[in-house]
């Protein structure tokens, strides 16, 4: 039995359901099923949990060999993944899949990637065998900005204009995690995933443009972009951080790995396919 964790979140969504394609017999951990709009294949069983609650951690994990450890970000995601990585230990888990972050350090300024830095020592220092994934940015995370780029054409970060990220796509990074769940040799490996191609957001905003026929353009302000997260409910300083960062080369976000050719024998999505395959998402008509 393989377990998901954040099962309702960008990432977590797309691992239940390429898990479920290939008919791979999955539990998916949510804290509330009936607030779930998540489909309900027939090898795929839901179980209520909560990061807080070590029972519940318990009653998930039982009968489970496999793990994926995803937690919301928070400033109590050491603590809530320590949890998680104790009752795994006490269920006799065999191996965790843990998402974590580009750039993830005990040490790092970010406190984002100082949180997933110390999570992943837990895990390393637990005995149970590992997977780390270390995404870069999501190409998903431009669907915050619909309402945005509908009504204004405009989407937000604090990165430079001139700077180049390889952002990724979160079916990219669910193909990886399953690989890493349903086969052997990916143990005590640590996965640094990126997309094809570095590209500016000058460049993304171009390439959104053609794809939807209407114009966007990048709005790097720091003030824009911290009210705009505040808006959405996410802690404007903790991101404003770890793009500052990533901006002075930590975590190295331009980097282009092969990581998910390598580990899923699928050529990484490409943003211009990221833009045409949610076109429709961010079309103002």
């Amino acid at each position: 039995m393989i377990l998901i964790t954040g099962a309702t979140g960008t990432n977590g969504r797309e691992i239940v359901e390429q898990l479920s394609a290939k008919g791979v017999r999955a539990r998916a951990m949510v804290h509330k099923r009936e607030d779930v709009t998540l489909p309900h294949p027939r090898n795929v069983e839901f179980v209520n949990g909560d990061f807080d609650d070590t029972s519940s951690l318990d009653a998930a994990l039982a009968g489970v060999e496999r793990a994926f450890l995803l937690s919301p970000s928070a400033a109590e995601q050491v603590a809530r993944e320590a949890n998680f990585i104790r009752a795994a230990k006490r269920a006799g888990v065999r191996h965790v899949v843990k998402f974590s972050i580009l750039g993830a350090a005990p040490d790092s300024p970010s406190r984002l990637m100082r949180r997933h830095g110390e999570a992943e020592k837990m895990l390393e220092d637990s005995g149970i065998a590992f997977t780390m994934l270390r995404p870069h940015y999501f190409m998903q995370n431009l669907l915050w900005y619909i309402a945005d780029i509908k009504a204004q054409g405009v989407f937000y970060a604090s990165l430079p204009e001139t700077y180049r990220h390889s952002h990724v796509d979160a079916r990219d990074n669910a193909a990886v995690a399953v690989a890493a769940l349903t086969e052997s040799g990916h143990e005590s490996k640590i996965y640094h995933i990126t997309g094809s191609e570095a590209l500016t957001y000058r460049e993304v905003a171009d390439i959104l443009s053609q794809a939807i026929g209407q114009t966007v353009r990048y709005d790097s302000s720091r003030a824009h972009y911290a009210r705009f997260l505040n808006t959405v409910g996410l802690d404007a300083d903790e991101v404003l951080e770890l793009d500052a960062c990533v901006a002075n080369g930590i975590g190295d976000g331009s980097a282009v790995t092969n990581t998910i050719f390598e580990r899923t024998q699928q050529q990484p999505i490409r943003f211009m396919q990221f833009a045409h395959d949610y076109s429709q998402a961010f079309k103002a008509i």
